[in-house]
């Protein structure tokens, strides 16, 4: 008569054990590392969209700055002048408030930590705190918190075409 070996199949608790905590330890790194990867991207977005807002704020005041015809008052954080819009002579003040720059009363951009004008005699001259007639260009600083207190800063130099 034959003998019929019986063959066990399955896992021992052991190896089952063993399976189920190196499984835990490949989801924990896996976890930890999408975190990251949402982290940065939010970082990111936070920081790209203030970028942003600096990029339009000095696109605007450089514009603005270019068609001035007069200024009327001038300090480090704010400037009153007379340009023309379409046609019609008008009076602008550009000020830090707070920590918002205003143009012509209305929020030109916020998260602001630091704005600045300077005035030139000349493109590589000394940079002053106060307008003179002698002065033909308009320096602006600007200095931008984003997420974890990231600041970035932008400068410009204009030198208004059309004033007298």
């Amino acid at each position: 008569m034959k003998r019929k070996i019986i063959q066990e199949i399955g896992f021992t608790l052991v190896e089952i054990t063993a399976v189920l905590m190196i499984t835990g330890i490949v989801a924990l790194a896996a976890g930890t590392g999408a975190v990251k990867v949402v982290e940065a991207m939010v970082f990111t977005r936070i920081n790209a969209t203030t970028i942003q807002k600096a990029q339009f704020a000095m696109k605007k005041l450089a514009k603005e700055f270019n068609n001035i015809s007069a200024v009327n008052a001038a300090t480090a954080n704010s400037l009153t002048f007379t340009s023309y819009h379409a046609g019609i002579s008008g009076s602008y003040t550009v000020a830090l408030s707070g920590g918002t720059v205003t143009f012509a009363g209305d929020t030109l951009t916020d998260q602001v930590s630091a704005f600045a004008l300077s005035y030139y005699d000349t493109y590589d001259g000394t940079a002053q705190t106060t307008w003179q007639p002698s002065r033909r260009i308009i320096g602006i600083d600007l200095s931008l918190t984003g997420a974890n207190n990231v600041v970035s800063q932008f400068q410009a130099r204009v030198a208004p075409r059309n004033l007298q």
